[in-house]
């Protein structure tokens, strides 16, 4: 592994929590990030946007920057709004609990619906995409150890990125998961585990080839709605059927396990491609599958993605007896640093930020986060949890 070179900017410093489902997991948050939400949707909204205001207003600062540069003349800002109206049209009448929860996290927040929704509907990025380029890893059998599966991911955001939080919710059916995602936000969720020991994280798939007509966004989930796939699903299989049947208007690379399989998907708009299954899978900003490889920015347009996957295929393919803590060592990565690294950090204000880490460990449930660089998280959770694994 590389270690960060001296260039490096100080990055915020943070720690590595275990917040998740397991029997073990913490029950009080180190970090106000980290919140316990309980209740039906509606009410979950209302607590997280009380929690969270402070982090959900800079969000909100953020994407209002992010849609006047994307949408710098009037036609743009025409259809903008028609995108995010049509948009929230949908939304509401596909599924009226998750915009009961836009309503709550607006009331909440003390924030105008409208800013909310466009933290979770993104409908400046339909115009022009605003790269949101993340990494996954996927390793079990013989390369993780006392026959755990690991998923990670780090998610890196373009633009003028913005806070995450961490949610563990609690639903009057029992339903219970846990999930990283934009603060003020609840269809992305960028990974995430939940009870049954479905586990899954998402990494943006963006070319030329991929781009979305703006005028269907009456039709679908502009992106794929993770949240929901989450907490419907039973098993990795069952989350890649239910993928399959969500109207959506774009595609991602997924990652998904559960204690009996290891899944690496490469959705478009209109299908769902399964990698072969493996033990271990490294999951970009590319397609690799003959079907959807052709829709992918290749080498030359985006370098970043096929070096981290290189990076990570390496390391995967080498290890045995991967732990969670090992697997936070190879997250922080500068190989290829400042934007081809595993561990990425804007020069400047160019280019992509990693803005947060996660890794799931099943069949525990546990759930392992780190918000911000990895490479600035003190790992001593694992020091102290390692035994366990």
């Amino acid at each position: 592994m590389t270690r960060a070179p001296a260039a490096v900017p100080a990055a915020h410093p943070g720690r590595w929590q275990e917040w998740g489902l397991a029997p073990g997991s913490a029950t009080t948050a180190a970090d106000p990030a980290c919140l316990d939400l309980a209740g039906d949707p509606a009410e979950q909204g209302r607590q997280h946007g009380r929690a969270a205001r402070d982090a959900i207003a800079a969000n909100i600062a953020a994407v209002r920057r992010d849609i006047a540069e994307l949408c710098a003349d009037e036609a743009s800002v025409s259809r903008y709004r028609q995108c995010l109206e049509a948009n929230a049209d949908f939304v509401r009448h596909t599924d009226p609990e998750q915009w009961a929860e836009l309503l709550g996290i607006a009331e909440g927040a003390d924030a105008p619906l409208d800013d909310i929704l466009a933290l979770n509907l993104p409908a400046h990025m339909v115009l022009r995409w605003v790269p949101q380029e993340c990494s996954q890893l996927v390793a079990g059998g013989d390369r993780a150890a006392a026959g755990r599966t690991l998923l990670a991911k780090t998610r890196d955001m373009a633009g003028h990125f913005v806070e995450h939080v961490v949610l563990r919710r609690r639903y009057p059916d029992g339903r219970r998961l846990v999930e990283v995602t934009v603060a003020g936000s609840v269809l992305w969720p960028g990974s995430g585990v939940n009870d049954s020991g479905v586990a899954m994280s998402t990494s943006g798939v963006w070319s030329e080839r991929t781009n979305v007509d703006w005028r269907a966004s009456a039709t679908g989930w502009i992106l794929i709605n993770s949240h929901d796939l989450l907490r419907r699903a039973r098993t990795a299989g069952e989350f890649a059927e239910l993928l399959g049947a969500q109207r959506r208007l774009s595609g991602l690379n997924i990652a998904l396990a559960d204690p009996e399989r290891r899944l690496a998907l490469e959705a478009t708009a209109t299908g769902v491609t399964v990698r072969d299954e493996a033990d271990h899978h490294v999951l970009t900003n590319h397609y690799e599958c003959p079907a959807t490889a052709p829709l992918a920015p290749g080498p030359d347009e985006n370098s970043s993605s096929y070096h981290r996957a290189r990076t990570a295929g390496r390391a995967l393919a080498a290890a045995r007896g991967l732990t969670p803590g090992a697997l936070a060592e190879l997250l922080a990565d500068h190989d290829g640093y400042p934007q081809d690294s595993l561990c990425r950090h804007q020069i400047e204000g160019s280019g992509s930020e990693t803005t947060y880490a996660s890794i799931a460990v099943l069949p525990d449930l546990a759930f392992y986060v780190a918000l911000g660089n990895p490479c600035a998280c003190d790992r001593a959770v694992f020091a102290h949890q390692e035994g366990a694994i």
